[in-house]
């Protein structure tokens, strides 16, 4: 009886992995290389009760042009561009230094970038996490979650569109219970 409840187990193992490889491939198949479309980003600090939301249009061309201009508040900006990460708050341009996937920006670069690709698996390798994914309304739904945190990221909910593998919703939860939410309309 315990061998085949382990046969079982790991048949249903077996298949949830298919499946996630199977739904991480269809996703870069559908993937253009490039798109624009309006968005918003939502910060949100749980213990301050502090909530903050910009919109704007986001350019995106694989693999690692992504520029996010902000209408409200206008004149901001986020530019990823191969190695550089600059962004223009208030007219203040700053450069990070965001080549080293070790560096919390490194990080934030190459998931933004890899969340946009399609590229779920690779996001998991970089943070730690492990990988859930369902279908829920038209929509792929990954959930990574890591044990150990990286650059203290905790979770990350990444949502593509199932007909043409946009991304659609990406959120980026820290250890510390703060979260940023980027909706692609």
């Amino acid at each position: 009886m315990k061998r085949f409840a382990f046969i079982v187990t790991l048949a249903l193992a077996a298949t949830t992995l298919v499946r996630a490889q199977g739904i991480d491939a269809t996703i870069l198949q559908l993937q253009q290389s490039a798109y624009s479309s309006a968005f918003s980003e939502t910060k949100v600090l749980p213990k301050l009760k502090k909530e903050t939301t910009k919109t704007g249009v986001l350019e995106w061309q694989s693999p690692s042009h992504l520029r996010m201009d902000y209408s409200d508040p206008a004149g901001d900006y986020t530019l990823i561009e191969d190695v550089v990460f600059s962004v223009n708050t208030h007219g203040a341009l700053q450069k990070l230094p965001a080549k080293d996937a070790n560096t919390k920006t490194g990080l934030l670069r190459l998931t933004l970038l890899n969340a946009f690709q399609g590229k779920v698996a690779d996001i998991a390798a970089m943070t730690g996490a492990d990988a859930t994914y369902t279908e829920q309304r038209g929509r792929y739904v990954c959930e990574l979650i890591a044990e150990r945190p990286k650059h203290g990221v905790k979770s990350l909910r990444l949502e593509y569109d199932k007909t043409n593998g946009h991304l659609l919703l990406l959120t980026i939860t820290e250890f510390n219970g703060n979260y940023t939410t980027w909706t692609v309309k």
